[in-house]
């Protein structure tokens, strides 16, 4: 795995792994690489823009011809460090920042093979749940996906006879979440079903001044808005837990009521942005995230 010594740039750590149709692996982390991951609990894929600087023309041109999936890896010598970007490249763009600096930015989405192009042409029978068939959408489709986590909370509804379908498999798994008012979403090339009640198995990360909290969160409409040091611990439906004497509350309008913040300061992560520089200071993520005490939004309508 590539690291950088010296002054490991304030103890950063991070690794950019380009594959090529020939199933060559180019590891490029010795180059200057900067990089903007949106990721979100909605159904489009998440998306990434990675630049990559001065690279060998050899390499640039084989990356350029044949490389098809990038893996960005990034945080800190510790445990806060990982994967934060898996994906589909749809488009390598060369550019010269300058007489001598050559960059290739390499715009990628997550899960685009199978969300764009997936098509399901299958039988189901009678007596299959919204769980089976769902596991069985993915794994039919002519660009065939991994299942990360559905939601044990479906409803055990069966199928009162048999179902043929032909079409997107996401607009079936899409019919599956709106009925069961759960968020369907594909992050780091796998498809994900849940619903508010869903527990994420991690633990819960406490954000603080002294553990990489920056500047002063935002209650939002459902939620809350932070920022902090890069942390790819922060994820799609990972908890996170600030206390409400760090977050700014939402200002009450002619229109509207101040909202309450939340009681237990825990919130789900719904929408979270990586960016960085591995020559610069930028290092960050960002996100959203609605509230898990009392009274909790449904996951599908915050997304829609």
């Amino acid at each position: 795995m590539s690291t950088f010594d010296g002054n490991v740039l304030f103890g950063r750590k991070y690794r950019v792994l380009v594959s090529t149709d020939e199933g060559e692996g180019l590891d490029v982390s010795q180059l200057r690489c900067t990089f903007n991951v949106e990721k979100s609990m909605a159904e489009t894929p998440n998306y990434s823009e990675i630049t990559i600087y001065n690279l060998s023309p050899q390499t640039e041109n084989i990356i350029i011809k044949a490389g098809n999936r990038v893996v960005l890896e990034a945080g800190y010598e510790s445990e806060q460090y990982g994967l934060i970007f898996d994906g589909d490249i749809i488009q390598p763009l060369r550019d010269k920042e300058d007489g001598v600096t050559y960059k290739l930015t390499l715009v990628s989405q997550d899960g685009d093979k199978f969300l764009n192009n997936g098509v399901v042409n299958a039988s189901f029978s009678a007596g299959q749940t919204p769980r089976s068939i769902s596991n069985e959408l993915t794994s039919k489709a002519t660009n065939p996906i991994e299942v990360h986590t559905i939601s044990d909370k479906l409803e055990d509804k069966a199928l009162a006879r048999g179902k043929v379908v032909f079409g997107l498999a996401r607009d079936y798994l899409h019919q599956i979440a709106k009925s069961e008012q759960a968020a369907f979403y594909v992050n780091d090339g796998k498809v994900n079903i849940v619903k508010a009640p869903d527990l994420p198995t991690g633990k819960i990360i406490d954000l603080s001044p002294t553990s990489g909290l920056i500047g002063t969160p935002e209650q939002t409409e459902d939620g809350v808005k932070a920022k902090c040091l890069l942390n790819p611990l922060l994820n799609l439906n990972s908890f996170v837990h600030i206390d409400n004497g760090y977050v700014r509350q939402q200002k009450a309008t002619r229109d509207s009521q101040a909202k309450q913040i939340d009681q237990d300061g825990v919130y789900r992560i719904i929408k979270i942005t990586h960016t960085g520089d591995t020559r610069n200071d930028s290092w960050y993520s960002e996100f959203v995230g609605i509230s898990q005490a009392g009274e909790t939004p449904d996951i599908g309508d915050s997304m829609r």
